[in-house]
């Protein structure tokens, strides 16, 4: 038998509606050898022995305890049970919260339709820690720390949604993410951490001791709404372990010391892997050039301002300048707040023509100034292969909506993201097939990038296997398949550059390829 499967040893069930701390203790009095050489100790530490709770600690419905490789948690075996863990000092200026946890099956994400919250609203969530005693019920908590099936790792300090009410000046809330995050499989303990410092206006997101996310460096608030007096946890897809709050903000390599000392089941794979994708460790050489098998089909320097007449310009069109920078296409888009009105005041810029089979998309880029984001868009078309361009009303509207959530199916790419929702302290690619919102693919460069100097961008898209690279390195490489029900491989449509607010950049030198295709075109009718 394997390991992981006989080492699911204990499963005690607990039944009814709840069971009593088994015995008193004080939180300060059962800290193990380990952690007392550790200066810096837990102010709460919760089940850290699952098998016999504790003061404070309380189980409301059914649920069963398990010993993987070890450790102990536990596994509510209902969506009605919650773990009830107790005070806190989540309102404190500053802090770290660390927690243990291994899911039942691998967390993943996936398609998802309305019929599929008949029975629970909440069915996308995956609560680790809440304030709200129904811990799925995301929008109601006012602290909630998760994974959702639209894979979102993210810890917040506020009532509701995070999207655009955290964004606005004077609005701007305490919370921090790591999207996508698609990484946790099943029967494998991990070690989730997160910190927030409320003077310095910024929270870090951690797993294994590995920075995931930071909060927007961009913003002017921090604006925390008050933790209830008890957390809760609960989900039947997890394990839940041992919780630990702090008073201080721990660093990444207290945090990673801490994980390391106590993982019973460390995965060197595992390690790689994260760091290479959030760190951007060990990362590949691109090295495609195309061969003879492949047409170049545009070659435009974007220096000759005549050059825009290739481009349908959707959105705000006075923000593409040609001729406005002797180096390439200058796409200069408004310093506006985030709401509805300002988010028309942005562009696509489509290519008319259409490109039909394995596609490589080459430009050169260059930011003039921080905190703007620029997206690449490949095989756009309707939703049967048409010309949604050709077939029906050009779109006009600035905003993302055309990306991922109305009829036009495309791989879109995000190589420069400095908003305010994502990580700015690496430069980072992100990637997703729509309108499906399937988030496919994530990578990191070590560090941000420079500004005032030119970048290369490289997409290769060959049978569904996409490939993205920034200055010759490999940030993205994902396979998309026609069998996860996100519609079949994307091989046909325009490219479009995309740039939303609060962006400055230049462009110049683009270049499309595609490759020969098995099939030969005898003649075009109308």
């Amino acid at each position: 038998m394997k390991e992981h499967t006989s080492s699911l040893i204990e499963r005690r069930t607990f039944l009814g509606t709840g069971m009593a701390a088994a015995f008193a203790i004080t939180l300060g009095s059962h800290l193990t050898a380990a952690a007392a050489e550790n200066p810096i100790q837990p102010k709460f530490r919760y089940l850290s022995d699952a098998s016999a709770l504790t003061a404070g600690e309380e189980i409301k419905g059914p649920a069963r305890v398990l010993d993987l490789k070890g450790r102990k948690g536990i596994n509510p075996t209902s969506i009605h049970t919650s773990i009830k863990l107790g005070a806190h000092n989540l309102n404190g200026p500053r802090g770290t919260v660390a927690l243990w946890f291994f899911p039942l099956e691998d967390l993943a994400c996936s398609f998802t339709t309305d019929n599929m919250a008949i029975d629970n609203p909440h069915f996308a969530n995956y609560a680790f820690l809440s304030d709200c005693p129904t811990p799925r019920d995301y929008g109601q908590a006012n602290f909630n720390f998760q994974w959702s099936r639209n894979n979102e790792l993210r810890a917040k300090f506020f009532r509701g949604n995070v999207f655009w009410q955290g964004f606005e000046p004077g609005k701007q809330k305490a919370w921090v993410q790591a999207v996508p995050f698609n990484y946790f499989k099943q029967h494998q303990w991990y070690q989730l951490a997160f910190t927030w410092d409320a003077l310095a206006k910024t929270m870090s997101l951690y797993v294994n001791g590995i920075l995931l996310g930071k909060s927007d460096q961009f913003n002017r608030d921090f604006i925390r709404e008050i933790a209830a007096d008890t957390l809760y946890a609960g989900c039947p897809a997890l394990c839940h372990g041992a919780v630990e709050l702090y008073d201080e903000v721990l660093d990444p390599a207290q945090l990673h010391a801490k994980y390391r000392a106590e993982a019973t089941d460390f995965s060197p794979e595992i390690e790689r892997e994260l760091r290479k994708i959030f760190e951007g460790s060990d990362l590949a050489e691109f090295n495609f050039k195309p061969g003879a098998d492949w047409t170049k089909q545009m070659d435009l320097d974007l220096k000759d301002p005549a050059h825009i007449k290739n481009f349908y310009i959707q959105g705000h069109a006075e923000s593409v300048k040609p001729g406005g920078h002797p180096e390439g296409l200058l796409i200069d888009t408004p310093v506006e707040e985030h709401n509805e009105l300002n988010l028309e005041k942005q562009i696509y810029l489509w290519s008319h023509q259409n490109f039909e089979g394995n596609l490589y998309v080459e430009y050169e880029w260059k930011s003039l100034k921080p905190n703007g984001l620029s997206l690449l868009m490949v095989h756009a078309s309707g939703m049967t292969r048409e010309d949604f361009m050709a077939d029906y009303p050009k779109k006009t509207s600035g905003k993302m909506h055309t990306v991922h959530g109305e009829n036009v199916r495309n791989y879109h790419w995000e190589y420069y993201r400095e908003m305010n929702d994502v990580r700015n302290d690496v430069g980072t690619a992100f990637s997703r097939k729509n309108p499906f919102i399937f988030r496919n693919g994530f990578g990191s460069s070590p560090a941000p990038f420079a500004q005032n100097e030119w970048h290369k961008l490289q997409m290769l898209v060959v049978n569904g296997k996409v490939t993205g690279a920034i200055d010759g390195k490999v940030l993205l490489e994902f396979t998309d398949t026609s069998r996860t029900n996100t519609g079949a491989i994307l091989n046909y449509g325009h490219i479009s550059i995309r740039c939303m607010i609060h962006t400055s950049m230049v462009f110049r030198n683009l270049k499309v390829y595609t490759e020969k295709l098995p099939f030969t075109e005898v003649k075009t009718i109308n």
